[in-house]
């Protein structure tokens, strides 16, 4: 087993097979994450991280996999935006201690989704995020941002409680070019 895995099987673990294409991008990252995957940045065959995948949705059974596959998704998009709390950057680093090994997740994710896909299903709950602490908008949806000058405050759009007006946003300026 390699440093940095997740052990322990949960008690709901699955009795239908599971298959990769079935998984979100983030449940695939947080998958691999939890299985034995080296830490390297070498090249795996398709079958080996397919497997892998298995093995680290398995270890963690459906919900808790959908649980961190959310609270990732909310602090990649939040990090993104520069938008960590403390709070939410000490509770990341506490369920993937290992960043190196999150990147390689990350990057051998791609790899999978770009060559096997996603289904409809995974595909429609992709988008599904989760803030593990108090959101920077405090559940408001909009981030007030300050500048040297009060006159220059401004507001954005919470890039977790606002999710669909900034998709609506992006949809809409790429149908305008």
């Amino acid at each position: 087993m390699m440093p940095g895995t997740i052990a322990e099987r949960r008690a709901e673990a699955a009795t239908t097979p599971i298959d990769a294409r079935d998984l979100t991008g983030a449940e695939r990252i947080v998958a691999l994450y939890a299985s034995d995957m080296p830490n390297g940045r070498r090249r795996h065959a398709d079958e080996q991280v397919r497997a892998w995948i298995v093995q680290g949705a398995e270890r963690l059974g459906a919900e808790e996999l959908r649980c961190r596959a959310e609270y990732f998704r909310g602090w990649r998009l939040l990090d993104m935006h520069g938008l960590v709390t403390a709070q939410i950057q000490a509770r990341h680093e506490q369920r993937f201690p290992n960043g190196n090994r999150l990147i390689c997740a990350e990057r051998t994710t791609a790899g999978n989704v770009f060559r096997d896909g996603m289904a409809e299903a995974a595909r429609l709950r992709n988008a599904r995020v989760a803030v593990d602490g108090d959101c920077p908008c405090r559940g408001t949806g909009g981030i007030t941002v300050r500048g040297a000058d009060p006159e220059s405050s401004y507001e954005i759009l919470c890039p977790i409680h606002r999710r669909a007006e900034i998709d609506a946003y992006h949809r809409a300026s790429r149908a305008a070019r």
